[in-house]
């Protein structure tokens, strides 16, 4: 994600503060890049979709965030430093993936198992890094949850003793 020239735009000072805002709330983010070319690339990135007619702050952010996770995203191995959701109703289950990962370096956010607990955290929390879903919580299942996810650009994995076929076609054989 390259972009040589900024946009021939004129900002006004308000203009210049809310793009201002979203450039330094994702690029202060850990998993951001620190190399300066990355900030100022994804600077230029910020200004070409406001001045493109993206001006609403939140759907600019959001759409940025998902852009630099994929572009300017700290390049690590494993699980280290990841921010992790465990989404699974028996404790013993969840235990040993929460242990398993937080083993492996992950922040562990959870265990939760409830629907209504994963749907409160994916719904405020979008520095997840990505998610592990038991499909089935208590005979409710967990597909709005990863309908979110996958929205949003988070990767996640199903922990189920179901076959393939209770999932959605959306997310079947897909691979973060």
């Amino acid at each position: 994600m390259s972009f040589n020239r900024l946009p021939r735009s004129v900002f006004e000072p308000d203009e210049v503060e809310l793009v201002r805002g979203v450039i330094g709330r994702i690029t202060s983010q850990s998993w951001f890049s620190p190399e300066p070319s990355c900030r100022s690339d994804f600077a230029r990135y910020v200004l070409q979709m406001y001045a493109r007619g993206l001006v609403l702050p939140e759907k600019l952010e959001s759409l940025c965030t998902i852009a630099a996770k994929k572009y300017h995203a700290i390049s690590r191995t494993g699980f280290e430093g990841r921010r992790i959701l465990v989404v699974e109703d028996d404790y013993y289950a969840a235990r040993e993936a929460a242990d398993e990962l937080g083993a492996r370096g992950a922040t562990v956010i959870g265990p939760v198992s409830t629907l209504s607990e994963a749907v409160d955290i994916v719904g405020h929390d979008l520095q997840l890094d990505g998610a592990l879903l038991d499909v089935n919580l208590d005979e409710k299942m967990v597909y709005p949850v990863a309908g979110f996810l996958k929205m949003h650009g988070i990767p996640f994995a199903f922990l189920t003793g179901y076959g393939e076929r209770v999932l959605p076609p959306a997310v079947r054989h897909q691979r973060p």
